[in-house]
């Protein structure tokens, strides 16, 4: 008896089983059999909602199509000055003396959407900041992975990153657009005090060059004269002067001078190339479109918003249909 009821309560679950498989695909084949019946509709919602989409695309990427990056690397601690600079620039671009101190008119400025400045952040700038700072102090490598990764970015960390964007967007891409990263950076570079600092670190730095040079042209003919006569040991004191004020010195402590001074003198030279204003160009991009980016984003999105409100209309009015025939077929 119990093997026959078993038999029977499987059968009823196999019954349901397919009899809702049979449901489902009643409900798949009724859902094709109306977007069928309704292809025309639905075709030109498609064709509509693409054109009005499109229009909207082309609006957008007419008011924010359009943006240059430039990279530089300020100098001479100038980096507070140079972001307040580029702050207060929105304010300062209404005064018209202002404007035509940079070489700009008010039609040019119209075309400017937005002026803005950001780090460009790198975890080892801060560190090699700090370390330069304070003297290689290991316990900064502790406080740098101790920092969260978004505190870096706060303003208290600007001036430790040796590379910074500006980034300039335009309304349209014309010719008064290219003058207006040229004609704000010209001034930025054009601040007085600045150009003394420069004047004056270019000056000290070429003295200090020189005086390097001499020293390590000194220490090489004087090595070049000790492999006429080698000493019986490299710690052998070597007299460099008859002075009795002044220190003997070995010839390793000479050979580790002499690859100090090539170090410094390197990095002379690189400061009397490089920072002769107060920031240099590490990238200076062209004026690009950002079209490619938002192409077609609209285009796509109202087609399918007004397909989405068209079926769910159709389903709520078979839903509102199917329950009052429910409700008429209990009475």
């Amino acid at each position: 008896m119990e093997n026959n009821n078993d038999e029977i309560d499987l059968m009823q679950i196999f019954s349901m089983i397919k009899g809702g498989f049979r449901n489902f695909l009643k409900l798949i084949i009724t859902v094709i059999a109306f977007y069928k019946k309704k292809a025309i509709l639905f075709l030109i919602l498609l064709i509509v909602g693409g054109g009005i989409g499109f229009f909207i695309d082309q609006s957008q990427d007419s008011k924010n199509e359009y943006i240059q990056e430039i990279i530089i690397e300020p100098k001479y601690n100038s980096v507070k000055y140079i972001y307040d600079f580029i702050d207060e620039l929105e304010d300062n671009l209404k005064d018209e003396v202002f404007l035509s101190m940079l070489g700009i008119t008010e039609d040019d400025i119209e075309n400017v959407n937005k002026v803005e400045i950001e780090p460009v952040v790198k975890g080892t700038d801060v560190l090699d900041n700090l370390e330069e700072r304070y003297e290689n102090r290991e316990f900064f490598k502790d406080i740098m992975e101790a920092y969260d990764g978004n505190q870096v970015e706060e303003e208290k960390f600007r001036d430790f990153y040796k590379h910074h964007k500006l980034i300039i967007e335009f309304n349209v891409n014309n010719e008064a657009s290219n003058k207006i990263a040229s004609s704000i950076l010209n001034y930025i570079k054009s601040n007085k005090y600045y150009q003394d600092i420069s004047k004056l670190t270019l000056k000290q730095k070429k003295t200090d060059l020189e005086r390097n040079k001499t020293s390590l042209e000194f220490i090489d003919a004087y090595l070049k004269n000790l492999e006429k006569s080698p000493l019986n040991t490299e710690n052998e004191p070597v007299v460099l002067s008859s002075r009795k004020d002044l220190p003997m010195l070995s010839i390793a402590s000479l050979l580790q001078k002499k690859e100090l001074l090539m170090e410094l003198i390197n990095k002379q030279e690189r400061i009397l190339t490089l920072d002769q204003e107060v920031f240099s160009f590490v990238y200076y991009g062209d004026i690009i479109s950002k079209q490619k980016k938002l192409l077609n984003r609209t285009m796509f999105m109202i087609p399918l918003l007004l397909i989405g409100l068209v079926s769910f209309f159709y389903f709520s009015r078979y839903l509102s249909k199917s329950v009052k025939n429910f409700v008429n077929d209990e009475e």
